[in-house]
């Protein structure tokens, strides 16, 4: 999650939350936003109808600096955007400039970052120092959507020192966010108090204070050591112990009010203290409220049993780790025994207020179709692209196509724009390869040439070397040695129009085509993947090396409150955790989601760090899943920084 930086105005702060990808849509963080674009209006010096030199404009000019500013009110940020564009292209050079500031930072809110490249492209090389400060602003903060923090700090470090006082709340609230993320918690909350000295208002505070916390819970996740540094003050060392907590909150919220509480009795003045009673305590209370009966429909025998069994394993795991006063009376039915429909309505005969499942695709499509879903109802599979779900059912799945599109932002983000595919020639492969390529292209980048791979195959030369334009290479040599009547000596080279490889396979294709992929010259190309190609607690991942993948925090992230949840299930369950460890963790995520529907809590701004991914539910009733991201080395899945691949 992104946390809430702030745009001053004189003496005035007001809060702004940004959203990247999934424009949020409750009332709070809508009134956030449009305060902030009128904050920007100010910032930019264009929040009058007069030109820069006092002269009157023209009521065309007058009209359309009115359209635009409405609209940033409205929420309609690229539209603000290109209206704004729009009277840059007729306006001189200053307030073409600011114009044009103002129109990357629509884009900005809008999550638009390709917009807002090309625009900033358009600003003059020389600037005012406030337009240069503001230009540097709206690149730092391009560069943590870019998840990128290192470039974020990079672009501040060019706005001059002492801070201007109208910019210095924004400089400070992007540094500490950044520090936070390269898993710098100490740099992150001495930087954020620095920024609430020069705040006044309580509620730019506490938003400060919100922004430490989530920094927090950003850097426990990377595993970021918390030891305060020799001669910290006392403020700065409580923030950082409260670290772990933070965490505990974020991924499991069913035992935080421990760990909050042991913090609290060492740290009773702390000014965080008030933060975590107004706002985190209550949270968590809405986080756990349950209704009185959830009903859970899987298949517990046949040819699915062990998926089912995980599941449920899961979901059980989550239960018991709540306070018994308020668990939910569970009841489990067997959709092979049964029928998924049969199951479904036996559960709400018997009182059901909330069911979970099922798990087939086909029996969740015919529950969509027969129009009786009456209560909530989470399904774990999706429904098909096009159809609309009944009000009541949502949908949760882990979606190999949907991993395939964030894999497309990430190279993108990576500035790799062109690249090459390598996908198994069967149905999953192809939907794989749809999702991926279609993504790749809304975001400006294009697909250089595919191959589908036979499965079955023990030997991947051809598809790789057809790919990679080998042939073509030697076809060329061998013309020039024909025409010329003599044998050169002669190596063949790849194509060099590509700039990474997406590789679609499961672990066992993957172990083979990575390795033929680095015989056939493409050693330097990063290759991408989906979860699929790794399989976790296994001694047979070397020949993976260097494979760029996005999974869930219960594969590969370090941070302590997945480990012990990772070591538990491999102590109690020991076959399950090799064979079952993401449904297990998909299973703990589905009851954690249940109040999440029950509260009415969507979008990206009621987003929960969950064991599967940062969990939100879209407008089309879809849990979204928001992955870590990891690089294959010597056998074992790494996590990147935001920028890791983007430094290579």
């Amino acid at each position: 999650m992104f946390a809430t930086p702030s745009l001053a105005v004189g003496r005035k702060t007001t809060v702004c939350r940004l959203a990247p990808e999934v424009p949020v849509r409750s009332d709070r963080a809508l009134h956030a936003l449009r305060d902030c674009a009128l904050a920007i209006v100010a910032l930019l010096g264009i929040a009058s109808c007069t030109t820069p030199t006092s002269q009157p404009t023209q009521s065309g000019a007058d009209r359309q600096l009115a359209q635009a500013e409405q609209l940033a009110r409205e929420g309609k940020y690229v539209e603000a955007g290109q209206l704004y564009e729009t009277m840059a292209g007729a306006a001189q050079k200053e307030l073409r400039d600011r114009l044009l500031l103002r129109a990357a930072k629509e884009y900005l809110l809008a999550g638009n970052t390709d917009k807002v490249k090309a625009t900033l492209a358009k600003v003059s090389a020389s600037l005012p120092t406030q337009d240069a400060a503001d230009r540097s602003l709206i690149a730092a903060e391009l560069a943590l959507q870019s998840k990128n923090p290192a470039k974020a700090l990079e672009e501040l470090q060019k706005i001059p020192q002492p801070l201007p006082r109208e910019s210095a709340p924004n400089v400070l609230a992007l540094r500490a966010r950044a520090q936070f993320a390269l898993n710098r918690p100490a740099a992150g909350v001495t930087t954020a108090l620095e920024r609430e000295r020069l705040l006044t208002n309580p509620q730019d505070i506490r938003a400060n204070q919100r922004l430490i916390w989530e920094g927090l819970q950003t850097s426990a996740a990377g595993n970021a050591d918390f030891t305060a540094q020799a001669g910290s003050s006392a403020i700065v060392a409580g923030w950082l112990d409260l670290g772990r907590a933070a965490l505990v909150a974020a991924r499991n919220p069913f035992t935080a009010k421990n760990d909050l509480a042991t913090w609290r009795s060492r740290y009773p003045t702390h000014p965080a203290n008030t933060f975590l009673n107004e706002e985190v305590l209550p949270d968590l209370g809405v986080g756990l409220d349950y209704p009185a009966q959830v009903a859970l429909v899987l298949p517990l025998s046949g040819r699915q049993q062990a998926a089912g069994v995980a599941i449920r394993d899961g979901f059980m795991a989550a239960l018991l780790q709540q306070d018994s006063a308020r668990r939910p009376q569970v009841n489990i039915y067997d959709t092979v025994a049964m029928g998924a429909n049969t199951a479904y309505q036996r559960a709400i005969a018997e009182g059901a207020q909330f069911v979970v499942g099922p798990l087939f695709k086909e029996d969740v499509a015919a529950l969509a179709a027969s129009g009786t879903v009456p209560v909530l109802t989470l399904a774990l599979n999706l429904l098909p692209d096009g159809a609309t779900p009944p009000a009541m059912l949502f949908q949760y799945a882990l979606d190999p196509e949907d991993e395939a599109r964030q894999v497309a932002h990430r190279v993108m983000a990576d500035g790799r724009a062109r690249g090459l595919a390598l996908v198994p020639n069967n149905e999953w492969g192809q939907r794989v390869y749809r999702a991926f390529e279609s993504e790749l292209k809304s975001l400006g980048g294009s697909v250089a040439g595919v191959r589908y791979y036979d499965t079955s195959a023990r030997d991947f030369s051809d598809p790789i070397s057809r790919l990679l334009l080998i042939d073509e290479s030697r076809a060329r040599a061998n013309a020039i040695n024909s025409t010329l009547g003599q044998r050169f000596e002669f190596e063949p080279r790849r194509r060099g129009d590509a700039q990474f490889v997406f590789m679609g396979a499961y672990p066992a294709q993957g172990r083979s085509l990575r390795p033929t992929l680095r015989f056939f010259l493409a050693d330097d190309l990063p290759v991408y993947a989906t979860s699929d190609i790794f399989e976790p607690d296994t001694q047979a991942n070397n020949d993976l090396d260097g494979v760029i993948f996005p999974d869930m925090p219960w594969v590969i992230s370090p941070d302590a409150v997945s480990t012990e949840l990772r070591t538990a299930l491999s102590r109690y369950w020991p076959v399950r955790a090799r064979g079952r460890g993401r449904l297990y963790a998909f299973g703990f995520d589905a009851y954690r989601i249940v109040p999440l529907l029950k509260a009415g809590k969507f979008g990206s701004a009621n987003a929960i760090p969950g064991m599967t991914g940062l969990l939100s539910i879209d407008e089309r009733g879809r849990v979204r899943r928001d992955l870590d991201w990891a690089r294959v080395t010597e056998g074992k899945p790494v996590p990147l920084g935001m920028a890791a691949t983007a430094a290579r």
